[in-house]
């Protein structure tokens, strides 16, 4: 007789192949950890996931709701403040690369390793840095200042920097440069 399906697999499977994902690499694990991990059978992984790509592109969705779920609820209530939300953008960037745990942005770490921007995860990857760079010159642009295109290549430098700087020294100390930099470059604009 037949099992019945879990209606809980997949998100099961999402999150072990999600926490593996994230703290070892997507090259470092193979599908039968993931099976092992989140306590299912291979065919009930690959009922929801047919392939590893697609397991990693569910993953990068799933990073990519929390992430910009967080990005929306920093800059909340400042839509006509977009100086204050040019901060509040660098600030959250800042609070989440300080954060116990934080081993890198999910899109930043797959197009590090997997070094294929063309495949539909680093297509999708690609995507999201964009979006918060396109985010960042909505505002900037919202600003009345001179040299726009000036200003929000320096406030994307502070971002890309946290994102770079966040494995090195002390994570800390660069999150609160980071937010005292836009900030003056805000003020000098």
């Amino acid at each position: 007789m037949p099992r019945p399906a879990d209606p809980a697999a997949r998100e099961r499977i999402l999150d072990a192949a999600g926490k593996l994902f994230y703290t070892r690499g997507i090259r470092a694990v193979g599908m039968a950890e993931i099976v092992a991990a989140a306590g299912c059978g291979k065919n009930v992984l690959y009922r929801h996931f047919p392939s590893k790509d697609e397991l990693v592109l569910a993953y990068l969705h799933r990073a990519a709701e929390q992430l910009d779920g967080s990005m929306d609820a920093a800059v909340a209530g400042l839509d006509e403040i977009p100086r204050a939300a040019l901060v509040a953008v660098v600030r959250e960037v800042a609070d989440r690369v300080t954060a116990r745990g934080y081993r890198g942005c999910p899109f930043r770490n797959y197009l590090r390793e997997m070094r294929d921007p063309t495949d539909l995860p680093g297509r999708f990857a690609m995507t999201e840095v964009r979006g918060l760079r396109k985010r960042v010159d909505r505002l900037v642009a919202e600003l009345d200042v001179d040299e726009p295109d000036l200003l929000a290549d320096r406030v994307w430098l502070l971002v890309e920097g946290l994102y770079a700087s966040a494995p090195y020294g002390d994570r800390k100390e660069a999150a609160t440069t980071a937010v005292g930099l836009v900030q003056e470059l805000l003020a000098a604009a």
